[in-house]
């Protein structure tokens, strides 16, 4: 059983790590509900973050005409995503780690809301 707790606690922990989070969902403890939670919440913020990457792609586009202002507004605003990407990271290896199922700020709603639907629409 132990040994089992630490595949769980390991896989909850990865699943927050970028893309990592699909191993979970393929993982032999895949109905496990603690890392249901965590891959759930992986994958949200992961998209998340992909969302807010792509747009500062297109705002790093749109700035072209001003160059001086595109250097310095880009590197400041993913200097921000890249460090709460991180920090919300940290926070969550660290709740999966103690096995707590903690909702992270800004990510932990829409995962447990998209675990909703995603369960009900099985069960139909």
């Amino acid at each position: 059983m132990e040994e089992n707790n630490g595949n769980i606690r390991f896989l909850s922990a990865i699943s927050y790590i970028g893309v990592l989070f699909v191993i979970g969902h393929f993982a032999v403890e895949k109905n496990n509900p603690d890392l249901r939670f965590h891959t759930f919440q992986g994958g949200v913020l992961f998209a998340y973050f992909v969302v807010l990457y792509f747009l500062d792609f297109l705002l790093y586009l749109a700035l072209s005409f001003f160059p001086a202002l595109q250097t310095v507004l880009i590197l400041l605003i993913t200097l921000g995503i890249t460090v709460a990407y991180i920090m919300l990271a940290v926070m969550g290896i660290v709740y999966a780690v103690r096995f707590e199922q903690k909702l992270l700020p800004y990510v932990g709603k829409a995962a447990v809301a998209l675990r909703i639907k995603l369960d009900g629409n099985a069960k139909h």
